[in-house]
């Protein structure tokens, strides 16, 4: 257990903290949310959503963005998605905080389809315990790039760079403690390297009449030499995104089909 060193100017805590006390996934989500586009946004919000993330920065940062950026752009439906799958990951929360927020975005939002998703997000939301989240309460600012003190972060998008071959991938050096369930391949790649190999294959799902949405019907698995395998598997026919539902550690893992 590691101790943290207190001095008047404050420091930054040791081995998997930061400045700000967020772990590494958590100020991933918060960067993204505070440098990127709807797209950008989008994302974040989707994992925070998939992932069940409950840190109270993280969703304290994700109230901020959606209250920055609903009125932006009233006709894009990028931005409306955007908003409304921030909702969705604040409505997830169980956090009687974020009602508020959520409840005005329903009430004043242009889009339809933002109001429907706000709204249904505000009912799944408790009454306040505490004090509700108020626009302006978390300071977006300091984790854009280039910020004075502002914590480098992976790009959300950047491919992962092949390893050498012989080489180790990062994950070798790191392990899966970062893995969540419900994080996308492309974002455990970011945070932990590539694999040294990956196989597929299709689930029974793929030839059941009533699966209409699609999803289960293919998995991938990625293999970490030495680490263990994780297992994916794509959440609708209508997306390529594909999201972590088993992590396996096994330091005897071959790292070959």
């Amino acid at each position: 257990m590691f101790k943290k060193s207190l001095f008047v100017g404050g420091m930054t805590c040791l081995v998997g903290f930061n400045a700000w006390g967020l772990d590494e996934v958590g100020l991933r989500y918060v960067k993204m949310l505070a440098n990127g586009g709807p797209s950008s946004m989008r994302s974040a919000a989707e994992s925070i959503y998939n992932t069940g993330n409950t840190d109270k920065d993280v969703l304290d940062a994700a109230a901020e963005a959606l209250a920055q950026n609903y009125r932006k752009n009233p006709s894009s439906e990028t931005y409306a998605d955007a908003m409304a799958w921030l909702c969705r990951a604040l409505g997830n929360s169980s956090n009687g905080r974020y009602k508020a927020i959520v409840e005005e975005v329903a009430n004043n939002a242009e889009s339809r389809k933002l109001k429907k998703h706000c709204d249904r997000a505000a009912g799944d939301l408790p009454k306040a315990t505490d004090a509700s989240y108020t626009a302006g309460s978390f300071d977006l600012s300091k984790y854009k790039d280039g910020a004075p003190g502002a914590a480098p972060v992976a790009a959300a998008s950047a491919p992962a760079a092949a390893p050498a071959a012989g080489a180790a991938p990062a994950a070798a050096g790191k392990g899966f403690a970062v893995v969540k369930e419900g994080m996308s391949k492309e974002e455990v790649e970011a945070l932990i390297g590539v694999p040294t190999a990956v196989t597929s294959h299709i689930t029974g799902k793929a030839w059941r009449p009533f699966n209409f949405k699609g999803s289960d019907t293919h998995r991938v698995i990625s293999l970490y030499k030495g680490v263990g395998r994780i297992v994916y598997s794509n959440s609708s026919a209508y997306t390529s995104t594909y999201r972590v539902i088993e992590v396996v550690n096994d330091t005897s893992e071959s790292g070959y089909p």
